[in-house]
């Protein structure tokens, strides 16, 4: 009689690299099973009722036909990653892996687990059974050693790749490209954009992010980010824009402009309803060009690690479960969920924290607890709540490389090149962490009735100019003027304050202005709403208000740097000081600002020589 009990299959190698260098390529599972060969999948529906986290799964391809339901990813940072699979058709009842990377002197021990249930006795079971122990622990050897190679390197799989085949036609038109960009653009970086398009593999050019490629080039943001934009706008890239999810952080949707964004949005994994932000929730990627290079969209697995490298550990805890890890957390604060639990915890990791560790999550869930941890703890979960957890301790900071909307939007060239993202008309986007500067002139009446109107507009107009200038040198955009004044969005105070300095040194070293000409000027940090106006995007909310009363409180010569402004970069604004010489009083002041009748703002009042220019912050 066939024996229906399962089959345990275990494999090993010995890497060179240590497990954090190997963790993100071998637990990037989409790279992996497209790696081993296997068909690409897609969600499909085998009950109408899905289990938190869980997702219903089948292959692509008219020869195929398993069909599974997929446990949510567990792993442990950087020593264990694995997933159980429950099939609803094909030679198999079960299947679950676990890679184990255990470090020793020469590197990495990894062991790779497999656990089988046959279905029942036929050809084609024994066929799967031989295939996994022959063909695909052959097709995991050679993957997993090509990973410890670029482990070891520190490169991405792009460098080590030959040049691929561009769509017909391809070749021309991106020559042609080329010649368009190379006065625009920094010409190392084009050079190597283009050849990260000829090189790069499907899976890396679905979403190419330029923050990353700047880490990876070794090459400045702005330089890399702009040079992108004008990459898009010459039609070698598209760009499109990515809806995450502020709970779980996955992209949800995907729309190719602004216009097209509605919400609220659902996230198919947190199985609720958010709203966007255009600070954590919305970011720009890009892709090349199909007339340059068509990308196979598939898709090899939807979950592991690397699709939520901001977690490094999750478990899946029936009621009743406890679990020992093992992990190794780089200092630093975390946030602890369980995704039956509305609120969260709160995890230090630092020297002298706590060397054992037992959390038990209860029916009440979590309520902002706090504990000090060390970085290798003897942690354990629990799950007592009487229903199904999965368990998660995250990084509380977002990554940073990321171009989020709100450092898009700010950008001068984004908005310059592309005039037409905008949002829809009534769409209210919140903006978290955004800084707001307003510019007019002091006694700007004196100023025409002295110099004449003609002379006197012109002055405007060219100190419009150079404003536009420094504000984009800054990684700034200006919004819109009024009259004789500017609004301007910054992500920083710092980027703000640089900004206004250096238009006014040079309108104090040029000879169209003279001293009747003084640019004054107020910034403020803190979360507004952004809107479509008269089709631009434009900001209202409590801090563009106090950014705008700034202007009429700032006195001749004067800086006033708000108390908020300070506090975000408080090192940096002391070094901008050092480095412009013309600074004379600093003091704290508290200021009373019209229609704040109520409030009082505490400021920093910074007095300048010999400049015609005068800034409130």
């Amino acid at each position: 009689m066939f024996n229906k009990e399962p089959i345990y299959i275990s494999w090993n190698w010995q890497l060179q690299s240590l497990p954090k260098e190997l963790w993100p390529y071998i637990t990037d599972t989409n790279r992996l099973f497209r790696d081993l060969k296997y068909p690409s999948i897609h969600k499909t529906d085998i009950s109408q009722k899905v289990k938190p986290g869980f997702l219903q799964l089948a292959y692509n391809g008219i020869n195929r036909y398993e069909v599974w339901e997929e446990e949510p990813f567990e792993w442990e940072y950087p020593f264990r990653f694995g997933v159980k699979r429950h099939y609803q058709s094909g030679p198999y009842k079960d299947l679950g892996i676990q890679v184990d990377l255990q470090p020793n002197e020469k590197g990495t021990e990894l062991i790779c687990e497999l656990r089988v249930s046959p279905r029942r006795f036929s050809i084609l079971s024994l066929l799967t059974t031989f295939k996994l122990k022959t063909i695909v622990r052959r097709r995991l050897k050679k993957a997993v050693h090509s990973y410890d190679t670029l482990a070891l390197q520190g490169r991405k799989s792009f460098q080590i790749s030959q040049e691929r085949h561009l769509v017909r036609g391809g070749e021309k038109r991106l020559q042609q490209m080329r010649q368009e960009l190379d006065p625009q653009t920094n010409k190392i970086i084009l050079e190597k954009l283009i050849a990260y398009l000829r090189k790069a593999d499907d899976l890396e050019l679905q979403r190419i992010q330029p923050y990353e490629m700047a880490e990876v080039w070794n090459f400045d943001r702005k330089e890399v980010f702009e040079t992108f934009i004008y990459a898009a706008k010459a039609g070698l890239l598209n760009f499109k824009w990515d809806l995450r999810c502020p709970t779980c952080r996955t992209v949800q949707q995907s729309e190719k402009t602004l216009n097209q964004i509605h919400e609220p949005i659902h996230c198919n994994h947190c199985d609720h309803k958010f709203n966007v932000n255009f600070n954590k929730s919305l970011q720009l990627s890009f892709t090349p060009n199909p007339l340059i290079r068509k990308i196979d969209p598939s898709q090899y697995c939807l979950q592991g690690p690397q699709k939520k490298p901001h977690i490094l550990v999750q478990q899946y805890l029936k009621p009743g479960d406890k679990r020992f890890l093992r992990t190794h957390l780089p200092k630093g604060t975390y946030t602890l969920r369980s995704n039956h639990s509305d609120g969260t915890a709160t995890v230090h990791v630092k020297k002298g924290g706590q060397d054992t560790v037992h959390i038990a999550i209860f029916k009440q869930g979590l309520r902002g607890e706090e504990v000090t941890i060390a970085s290798d703890p003897n942690l354990s979960f629990e799950n007592k709540s009487g229903r199904p957890q999965i368990i998660s301790l995250e990084r509380s900071t977002w990554d940073n490389n990321e171009v989020s909307a709100a450092k898009a939007t700010s950008s001068q060239l984004f908005r310059t090149l592309f005039t037409n993202e905008v949002l829809p008309k009534g769409e209210k986007i919140s903006v978290d962490n955004l800084t707001l500067m307003f510019t007019d002139l002091f006694n700007s009446t004196g100023m025409y009735n002295k110099e004449g109107d003609d002379k006197a507009v012109g002055q405007v107009i060219d100190h419009f100019e150079i404003l536009n200038q420094t504000v984009a040198e800054e990684d700034g955009a200006i919004v819109k003027t009024i009259g004789d004044s500017i609004m301007a969005v910054f992500c920083n105070p710092y980027q703000a304050l640089r900004a206004y300095l250096k238009a006014q040194k040079i309108l104090s070293e040029d000879e169209r202005f003279h001293n009747t000409f003084q640019l004054k000027a107020g910034i403020h940090h803190g979360s507004c709403v952004a809107v479509n106006l008269n089709n631009r995007i434009d900001y209202f909310g409590s801090t563009v208000n106090i950014a705008s009363r700034f202007v009429d409180f700032a006195s001749e010569n004067e800086v006033i740097i708000s108390h908020v402004a300070c506090s975000k970069v408080d090192s940096d604004i002391r070094q901008i000081l050092e480095d412009f010489k013309d600074i004379n009083i600093v003091e704290n002041i508290d200021a009373q600002l019209k229609g704040f009748n109520s409030e009082s703002f505490q400021v920093k009042s910074i007095k300048i020589d010999k400049t015609p220019l005068r800034l409130v912050i």
